[in-house]
């Protein structure tokens, strides 16, 4: 049986989180170990993968959604842009990315989305779109992103809810981004952690927080992570233990049975079928 590697979704409750940053941040940071990373830019119609770091790319994943192309043709890899060990599907930016449910030839060009990679981290669109629930779910690792603003906080709950409903047995992380020491992330930790296992029976991680940082700002104007930008800013050392906290995902071995991709499309192919 195919083994694919174990896909770790990026979400939020809200869209201006930092969500796509901390993704593409995180997948450089982790390649550094070795590993080799791709990057799936899951907001289709409005990525911003693309965007942050300067690629104007030929293919999107809604080509491969499509059966326009295969994943491998849509795959991105830029040393320069991006580092080593690390590749991008991206998506289209500022298109139409209601098309659901895919073509019946997509799940063919889908199969081998994660071959020959260790971790796949998969940007979702913001909130509890149709599309952002199911990218998340058929992940097998969440990572919750939120600001320390009582609606990140809330809309994040709300987007957990509704993603452990479709599926409860994922690995679940919070991660506070743009913190500051005296937004306490620690006692938002813990009480997003106890709202989690009272109401939602479920276990998340404190995956600590991101500290807000103006030399992030300065590498997102310049379409550059800035953990490759200035890995000694606060942001940097932060993504680093980030990384080092996660780092037994990508070292997970690989998972028999369909993909990340694969799940994602199946229930759509098999409704689609006369």
């Amino acid at each position: 049986m195919a083994k694919s590697p174990r896909a770790l979704a990026v979400t939020s409750g809200k869209g201006g989180v930092g969500k796509s940053c901390i993704a593409l941040n995180l997948g450089v940071t982790l390649a550094r170990g070795g590993q080799r990373i791709l990057l799936v830019d899951a907001d289709l119609g409005k990525g911003n993968l693309a965007i942050l770091t300067g690629i104007a790319p030929r293919y999107t994943i809604e080509s491969v959604l499509a059966g326009a192309c295969t994943s491998a043709d849509a795959i991105v890899e830029d040393m320069e842009v991006l580092g080593p060990g690390v590749a991008l599907l991206p998506a289209a930016s500022g298109a139409r990315g209601e098309t659901w449910p895919p073509a019946l030839g997509a799940l063919g060009v889908a199969e081998d989305i994660g071959q020959g990679f260790d971790l796949v981290i998969v940007d979702t669109a913001a909130g509890v779109d149709r599309h952002a629930v199911e990218f998340a779910a058929g992940a097998d690792d969440l990572l919750v992103v939120v600001t320390p603003e009582p609606t990140s906080i809330a809309d994040a709950y709300a987007t957990l809810k509704v993603i452990l409903d479709r599926r409860s047995d994922m690995g679940l992380g919070l991660l506070v981004n743009m913190a500051d020491p005296a937004d306490d992330p620690e006692r938002i930790q813990g009480a997003f952690q106890q709202m989690a296992t009272r109401f939602l029976g479920a276990q998340i991680d404190n995956r600590g927080y991101i500290p807000f940082d103006r030399s992030v700002r300065e590498a997102t104007r310049q379409q550059t992570p800035f953990a490759l930008a200035n890995r000694l800013t606060p942001a940097g050392a932060a993504i680093e233990e980030l990384a080092a906290d996660l780092s037994d995902l990508e070292g997970c071995p690989p998972i028999p049975g369909p993909g990340f991709l694969e799940r994602v499309l199946q229930p759509h192919l098999i409704e689609s079928i006369p």
